[in-house]
């Protein structure tokens, strides 16, 4: 009877750690959602902010990781963002990504809409971008200049749908 008691309560442990297991992973995962979220708005305000860097690693770690969200990269709309001689390409290809994953995240009944996504991502790209270069003026770019003249005249949306991601079609 006392091995039979010593083994019920060494399975209810394990139950017990179990289910601590995957409410914990569960509590991660709604964290990990939000602090994408967040990441996302603070990089569009402060691109430049000492831990920028390490925000957008691990945003970009995240959202190749996780299986909550998955975003499908299509540059045919922002290729002046990932142009060679943009010196700021990377962060904003960065914000672009990170963009479309927090508007999935937080618009989870438009989450398979690609073109709401892609409008998404770049219209982040864009936040950050104006504000690298209130930050730092040399960071202007035409090319940029020019996407944020199609938002600012609600061309934005049709521009993206047009060079955005096409199915295909077999």
């Amino acid at each position: 009877m006392k091995k039979l008691f010593t083994i019920f309560a060494l399975f209810l442990a394990v139950g017990l750690t179990a289910q601590f297991a995957v409410a914990q992973d569960n509590k991660n995962k709604t964290d990990d959602k939000e602090t994408l979220i967040k990441a996302a708005r603070l990089l569009e305000e402060k691109p430049f902010d000492k831990d920028a860097k390490k925000i957008r690693e691990w945003a970009m770690f995240y959202i190749i990781q996780t299986k909550d969200v998955s975003v499908t990269i299509c540059t045919n709309a922002i290729t002046s963002a990932t142009d060679k001689k943009n010196k700021n390409g990377s962060e904003l290809f960065g914000q672009y990504t990170i963009g479309m994953a927090a508007f999935k995240l937080e618009n989870p009944d438009k989450a398979s809409d690609e073109i709401a996504a892609q409008l998404a991502g770049a219209e982040s790209m864009l936040k950050a971008y104006e504000a690298m270069v209130k930050e730092k003026p040399k960071a202007q770019f035409a090319d940029l200049d020019a996407l944020v003249e199609k938002r600012n005249k609600n061309e934005l949306a049709a521009f993206v749908a047009a060079n955005g991601c096409k199915e295909d079609k077999k």
